[in-house]
């Protein structure tokens, strides 16, 4: 896709120009002479012989020359007629900031989007919008922004990271912050023909885009934004995003705001996990990530294990808390850094970490900082520091002297990375929020929001495990009812990966019980076959250690019995027999298909455990061994897997090695596999494999 057009325009007209503060127009109009460097501005205004000193033309076809880009600020009834006339002109570009259209979710609204889509088909032209402000192009200077964003310097602000959402508010509120370095602000609105997806892949490979930041109100195109997040994981370019939508009154908003379907938090977290992307809360966790991850530029640490400081005990209790609670990792101090440490501080002290700079270098006995900085950044444990009580808020007079020791540190060849947690909410100093910047040290978000933030950073530099980066997104569309296959059906379809399962038979009546036993060895379970009951147990379905034959034809008639008062219009296909499994640590494997991102395994405690637990995690098919370990080892049980309290250690190779197989099977039949619980899924001690004692698949209905 070219969008040369877009965003590199030689030629930018504005339509419905003014000079009415407040409106778009006057906005739009405002910002595009800032482009003025680069791009030959024109106005189109009916009313007006001259705008902000520029004249004024009354229509397109009156322009010297064939605008590139069009920014159409006018009410939406009269879109469709400027569209008609720029496509027949040659106009390649629109930006259509009008709402109205698909986001109200009114047969209107979606017959006036896609009457702008034809339109724009008609004539190949690319539309941004509708209900959209604009973009800014950083990197060749061009300002098309419906909303605000008169502030943002072209000619001062540094490029670095991407920005895209669907709301204009979020984009020019994003823009409005001077220390992130941007290259690109787009704000799509519906994304009716130019989605966040393909903007991203246009512009991810361009070198000034260093990193990416995405307000996300629903995928539009799920292939194509996982391409985007392989390409970014292999371009080692940082993504954060903040998924909105996910709560059910969220997904309500973001429907009427864009027209958008949000997800399922579950599998966005999961797709985030396979890409390593930072997923953030809200907008000051998403302006803190980036902060951090602009100021780091160039100085990214390879580990997360962090140094404390701070100036008293209260303060270094605090951070000691909040780094326990949010994941980020304090190690003990080597025994030579402590040895140096308690060289210089007073006698009282005792040093660790965090670290109680005791009064520091205003009213205590340390009157310089810089060399307990150089102690703890030497320590071959330590890869950053990270300063707390300092606000930086603007005329503390203590921000002077502590900052320029931090720059001082910052300056020296073998420095580790610093960051700043203020303990107090305020307002930063901008020109000390700059300074440090500068020289590498982020100032982040106040208490919870910095620590929390800083949790996922670490996260992301430490989350390198080798993974596959393969989609399994689905590609067909399905319209008719699941079916679902029976415990039989089930095993049968699995019968090719080499799943270790007991034997088993079903019998439709006592007689054919009574031949299928000649050929098994007691004990035996006994279960309901039916499609139309998931909870066997709950049915009075399931009968455990049949020791004899006429047991088990007993066994037959209770379990049809019980089974036919559960559910009366159930369908009973017989009985399952099945020889009994050596009880083992119960476990659950299980997939789920997304209808956008496609199948996700999952694995937790299984049995009755898994409702009461709820220890379970997604991830996307298809995944490697690496992935299937790290999937175990983030269970809240995975200790009791290891080995707990003399339990044996149970056979986490076996177990992670199904999982692949599993993950691989449904990659295969993304288009056929809708559900499959496996459960339970018995782990024995290491060395004695697994055993899948029940399988329930659902399949899409066949079109």
């Amino acid at each position: 896709m070219t969008l040369e057009h877009m965003l590199k325009p030689k030629a930018i007209a504005v339509i419905g120009a003014n000079e009415n503060p407040g409106s778009f127009g006057h906005t739009a109009a405002l910002n595009a002479l800032q482009s003025a460097k680069n791009s030959e501005i024109y106005f189109v205004n009916l009313k007006h012989d001259r705008i902000h000193g520029q004249p004024v033309y009354r229509s397109l076809s009156m322009l010297p020359v064939v605008p590139d880009l069009i920014i159409l600020t006018i009410p939406k009834e009269a879109v469709p007629a400027i569209l008609t006339e720029a496509g027949k002109l040659g106009t390649k570009a629109a930006v259509v900031v009008a709402s109205g259209y698909s986001e109200e979710g009114t047969e209107e609204g979606r017959v006036a989007e896609a009457e702008i889509i034809d339109i724009a088909q008609t004539y190949g032209m690319k539309v941004m919008g509708p209900n959209c402000v604009g973009f800014i192009n950083n990197i060749s200077k061009i300002k098309a922004l419906g909303y605000a964003g008169t502030d943002f310097d072209l000619e001062r602000r540094q490029p670095g990271a991407a920005i895209f959402t669907q709301s204009g508010k979020i984009a020019t509120d994003l823009a409005a912050c001077p220390y992130l370095d941007l290259s690109y602000v787009f704000s799509m609105g519906n994304c009716a023909m130019l989605t966040i997806e393909a903007m991203f892949e246009h512009v991810l490979e361009e070198k000034e885009v260093r990193r990416a930041g995405i307000y996300l109100e629903g995928v539009k195109d799920a292939q194509g934004f996982i391409r985007c997040l392989r390409r970014a994981f292999e371009l080692e370019k940082p993504v954060v995003v903040h998924a909105a939508g996910l709560s059910r009154l969220g997904a309500k908003s973001a429907a009427s705001h864009t027209g958008n379907l949000a997800g399922s938090r579950a599998v966005y977290e999961a797709v985030f996990k396979k890409y390593n992307v930072i997923m953030v809360e809200n907008k000051d966790e998403f302006v803190s990530a980036l902060s951090l991850l602009t100021a780091w530029e160039g100085r990214m640490p390879k580990r997360a294990n962090f140094a404390g400081f701070n100036e008293s005990g209260g303060d270094n209790a605090i951070m000691a808390d909040m780094c326990e609670k949010y994941g980020v990792r304090l190690p003990e101090l080597e025994q030579e850094t402590l040895r140096k440490l308690k060289s210089v501080l007073p006698e009282f002290s005792t040093p660790s970490n965090p670290l109680d700079a005791v009064g520091g270098s205003v009213t205590g006995a340390v009157t310089d900082q810089v060399p307990l900085y150089r102690i703890l950044g030497r320590d071959s444990r330590i890869d950053a520091i990270l300063l707390g009580t300092i606000p930086f808020a603007l005329d503390d007079s203590i921000s002077e002297p502590i900052g320029r020791m931090m720059v001082r540190y910052a300056r020296e060849d073998d420095s580790v990375p610093m960051l700043v947690m203020p303990s107090l909410e305020d307002r930063r100093d901008p020109l000390w929020r700059e300074e440090l910047k500068h020289h590498g040290i982020a100032i982040l978000g106040c208490s919870d929001i910095g620590y929390r933030v800083l949790g996922k950073v670490s996260r992301y530099i430490e989350d390198r495990f080798p993974r596959t980066l393969e989609a399994a997104v689905p590609t067909k569309q399905h319209l008719l009812p699941p079916v679902v296959l029976n415990e039989t059906e089930s095993k049968k379809a699995l019968a090719g990966l080499e799943l270790p399962m007991p034997a088993q038979a079903e019998a439709d009546s006592k007689g054919t019980l009574a031949a299928v036993l000649e050929g098994f060895r007691f004990p035996l379970a006994m279960k309901i076959s039916s499609p139309d009951i998931r909870h066997k147990t709950d049915a009075g379905g399931v009968l455990l250690n049949i020791r004899s034959k006429d047991d088990a034809l007993a066994a037959f008639d209770r379990i049809m019995e019980r089974c036919a008062i559960y559910d009366p219009k159930a369908r009973l296909e017989g009985v399952l027999v099945q020889e009994m499994a050596r009880p083992g640590f119960e476990m659950i494997l299980g997939i789920t298909t997304d209808a956008r991102f496609g199948p996700q395994l999952l694995i937790g405690l299984g049995g009755v455990w898994v409702e009461i637990m709820k220890d379970t995690v997604l991830y996307p098919c298809p995944l490697g061994y690496e992935e299937a370990m790290a999937m175990i080892k983030s269970l809240k049980a995975y200790p009791l897997l290891t080995g707990y309290r003399g339990t044996e250690p149970c056979d986490l190779d076996a177990l992670a090695k199904a999982m692949v197989r599993l993950s691989r099977y449904a990659a295969d039949h993304r288009d056929a596999v809708k559900e499959l619980d496996l459960n339970p899924v018995f782990v024995y001690p290491e060395g004695e494999g697994i055993c899948i004692v029940d399988a329930l698949l659902t399949r899409y209905g066949a079109s």
